[in-house]
């Protein structure tokens, strides 16, 4: 697709995930609720949120560390810049800026660290996976999915182990692809080459040392969103119960992954309102109240710390441009 159609396209989604959002929103009520609301606890999200920025860069060493040895400071402001771009930039621009930024100071290729930020969002897929299906097995969820949607999900998280896990029979469907993108037209050949890039990525879990390490870090990063998530919930002044609260980051956190604006604006506010208030039955006010406070506290470090870095590094966006251009070839 067209570029300038993909920021059409994400565009319209902001949008009308935006209208929704605020639909039925008295905005006298929801700007009293933030004025309300416990600006130490939002604090303690924020501290929270570059600490889990941390925990990634610690993370993100440890995949590396079999080929590398990297400051863990290059790879912090590396991360930061990434989200900075994310935030502020369309079409997740972001990932390359963040391996461009790790290339310049370190002796890892652009290319490479781009392969380790896929490994990263695919190991972060599994564990938010096995979370979820865990959480399903309470009684009270049966209003958020049905059995089938439950059925798929655990389908879906037993067939991206097996392709983490064993090298052999993630081979056999890499080489089945790359058939299939020879003999299929363009469009159909744009997505197996989406789907080989996913499959390449899981090939640096192969010979880790690190492998039990790795998958820690990545549940104590689940951990420390859902402890800012509990945070937000209590400074709004909502009674969410803790299986609730778990809910709601799963989603929202899947609804980053949609087409939409910079900085996920939109889809994450309509998805954080829909679960609590149509789901959760909470008020609209407070619900959208919640949705900016918790986009708020990742937004405005990732933009501030990110932007220092970004300057600091004199990344431009035909850098940017470049590197993405390259990749494709």
């Amino acid at each position: 697709m067209n570029k300038w159609k993909e920021l059409f396209v994400a565009t319209l989604i902001s949008t009308i995930c935006l209208y929704f959002a605020f639909y039925k929103v008295n905005l006298n009520l929801l700007l009293n609720t933030l004025k309300s609301a416990n600006y130490l606890l939002v604090l303690g999200c924020i501290s929270l949120f570059v600490f889990s920025m941390i925990i990634r860069s610690f993370r993100w060493r440890m995949i590396l560390s079999s080929s590398y040895t990297i400051s863990l400071r290059f790879l912090f402001e590396s991360i930061m810049i990434g989200y900075f771009i994310n935030s502020i930039l369309p079409f997740r621009l972001g990932e390359f800026g963040r391996a461009y930024a790790l290339s310049m100071k370190s002796p890892v290729g652009t290319f490479e660290a781009f392969g380790s930020i896929i490994f990263e969002r695919l190991i972060e897929l599994i564990c938010l996976l096995f979370i979820l299906i865990i959480a399903l097995n309470f009684q009270s969820v049966d209003q958020i999915l049905n059995g089938n949607q439950i059925i798929f999900l655990s389908l879906l998280f037993i067939f991206l182990v097996v392709v983490l896990l064993n090298s052999t029979f993630r081979k056999r469907i890499i080489s089945y692809f790359e058939t299939k993108s020879i003999k299929s037209s363009n469009r159909l050949s744009s997505i197996y080459y989406k789907l080989l890039e996913v499959l390449k990525g899981f090939s640096l879990f192969d010979g880790k040392k690190n492998k039990f390490n790795i998958l820690s870090m990545s549940f104590l990063l689940w951990f420390i969103y859902y402890l800012i998530t509990i945070l937000g919930i209590n400074a709004i002044g909502l009674n969410l119960t803790h299986l609730e609260a778990l809910f709601l980051l799963i989603f929202s956190s899947i609804a980053f992954s949609l087409p939409s604006a910079p900085g996920g604006i939109g889809p994450y506010h309509a998805t954080t309102v829909f679960i609590v208030s149509n789901i959760f039955m909470y008020d609209n006010n407070q619900a959208l109240a919640l949705a900016i406070l918790l986009h708020a506290v990742a937004y405005v470090p990732e933009v501030l710390i990110g932007l220092f870095y970004f300057y600091k590094y004199s990344i431009s966006y035909q850098d940017l441009k470049k590197v993405k251009i390259e990749k494709k070839v």
